[in-house]
């Protein structure tokens, strides 16, 4: 450990075991500081099977109304150059970061590896417990320390705005180690969330948002903060809930431009962020950047291999279905078999739809490294309103305390 931070170039390097606790911590600072920069703060019940069985297992969290997969739809950007990541781990040596990995692999930071619908999870913090939210299955609320403070960050701008606001329920994020998380093809990375609509006071987990029971003002006033304070991603929202939450942003002075370049519904923009999805009625999905993790990972990914710490990830050819086509047939012309496609896509079945986008897996020859360099779309910031007290949240700036 004390070479390593040694050649890291930390101040007070010289072998004695206090001077390397310190360098340690000088480590982990500079690791804090790049986060900070990047925009994340410090980090931070029903059982999983009664969660899985109230999910519609048909239901694909990456699927749009039209069959288009979420993970292959061009993701939208404001024009000009979007926030370019930088990872810690850049600067480092491979044999540095194994060493870290093998005495000290926390000091690395989360990784969000590979795709969110075939990746992993390392280093990954599990959301706390809080008087703001309640997990609805702990053991599969794992997310990145970005996630993890994004999603606070978007809560607590609730609480500033809405005082005694009652709890959200947190469904899940990732397993501990990221990989398939039943009954979902996504939340395998860490970067994505499933969280409850704020509703009335019988509010209860997996409870459909209908004009009855929708509180409006503290759900927008949520997913406004997912997009104006954090690196949101995307946002799943079923069309009926979408139109109650559009009708009263415009009804309160929101910009209709903004909002019909936010939303999908009523609106003819190309990559909304908001969008619908199958089965989002009763929850909302949240699909967060990850700058710093995905950029780790993809640094680190090979020796992460190598050290046995994540599996190779699969690589994979995404096939669009024709009418007439079987996983049979798809089995002989990829070299693969039935099963193989089934487990990668978490078929239970051999039925295959038409225009839907699979997951077909291929041998490999080595691992199939995440792809580096991982670029943030500037957020999509509102015209200021005359009644804003405060200038709209900058990317660099702090987020609250977690759990604060």
């Amino acid at each position: 450990m004390v070479s390593v931070l040694c050649a890291l170039g930390i101040a007070g390097c010289a072998g004695s075991a206090p001077e390397a606790a310190r360098s340690k911590d000088s480590l982990q600072r500079a690791v804090a500081a790049v986060s900070a920069e990047q925009g994340a703060g410090a980090p931070g019940t029903a059982e999983h099977a009664a969660l899985a069985a109230a999910h519609d297992h048909d239901h694909d969290d990456d699927v749009e109304e039209d069959g288009e997969e979420v993970d292959d739809v061009a993701l939208p950007a404001e024009p000009g150059a979007g926030a370019p990541a930088r990872s810690p781990l850049a600067a480092m040596t491979d044999a540095q970061i194994e060493e870290l990995l093998a005495n000290d692999p926390a000091a690395l930071g989360s990784m969000s590896v590979g795709a969110t619908n075939a990746g992993a999870l390392f280093n990954g913090i599990r959301m706390p417990e809080s008087d703001r939210w309640e997990l609805v299955d702990p053991g599969h609320a794992w997310g990145t320390r970005e996630t993890i403070d994004a999603l606070d960050r978007a809560i607590a701008a609730v609480h500033r705005q809405f005082p005694g606001s009652p709890k959200l329920f947190i469904g899940h994020i990732s397993a501990r180690d990221g990989g398939r998380l039943s009954p979902h093809k996504s939340h395998q990375a860490g970067r994505d969330v499933d969280i409850s609509y704020f509703l009335d006071a019988r509010h209860r987990w997996y409870q459909r948002a209908t004009a009855a029971n929708l509180d409006r003002e503290r759900t927008w006033a949520f997913v406004r903060a997912l997009i104006t304070e954090t690196d949101v991603e995307l946002i799943l929202i079923d069309t009926s809930v979408q139109k109650l939450l559009k009708e009263h942003a415009l009804k309160i002075g929101e910009d209709k431009g903004w909002l019909d370049d936010i939303f999908q519904y009523g609106s003819r923009s190309r990559r909304p962020l908001i969008r619908h999805a199958r089965g989002h009625a009763n929850h909302i999905h949240i699909r967060f950047y990850n700058p710093i993790a995905q950029e780790s990972a993809a640094r680190a990914y090979a020796l992460l291999v190598k050290r046995g710490a994540i599996k190779p990830r699969a690589q994979y050819v995404r096939h669009t279905a024709k009418k007439g086509q079987t996983l049979g047939s798809l089995a002989r012309q990829y070299g693969t078999t039935v099963e193989a496609i089934k487990r990668a896509n978490g078929l239970r079945s051999t039925a295959i739809q038409a225009k839907r986008v699979y997951n077909i897996p291929r041998p490999s020859g080595g691992p199939a490294a995440p792809q580096p360099h991982v670029t943030v779309p500037p957020r999509r910031l509102p015209p200021p309103r005359a009644a804003d007290a405060s200038p709209p949240a900058r990317r660099d700036g702090p987020g609250p305390a977690l759990g604060g």
